[in-house]
């Protein structure tokens, strides 16, 4: 006769496993950005992300400008969709493979 309890817990063989979810193992992909703590440098970076915005913009009319100063037509410039994933809507230079 056994004395004491059992230390584990028998299992069928033909008992079907959990599904284990296939988590990627090591570092992402792509750089990190900590949150800074002291307020100061939050505000250092809100103006260094507005001042990026503010010269990327200013970059961007400049070229505009002297795209359409050199055609014969005016120049139309088309703006990006936000939504990248909707589907059923036909962006222009993408492929329909």
């Amino acid at each position: 006769m056994a004395q004491g309890k059992q230390k584990f817990k028998a299992q069928n063989p033909g008992a079907a496993k959990k599904h284990q979810q296939n988590k990627q193992k090591g570092p992402k992909k792509g750089g990190r950005v900590i949150a800074p703590k002291k307020a100061k440098v939050v505000q250092q970076r809100k103006l260094k992300k507005g001042l990026e915005v503010a010269i990327r913009n200013k970059i961007e009319q400049e070229v505009t400008q002297k795209a359409s100063s050199s055609l014969h037509k005016p120049l139309s410039v088309l703006k990006g969709s936000d939504s990248k994933g909707t589907p059923g809507v036909a962006r222009p230079g993408a492929s329909s493979k």
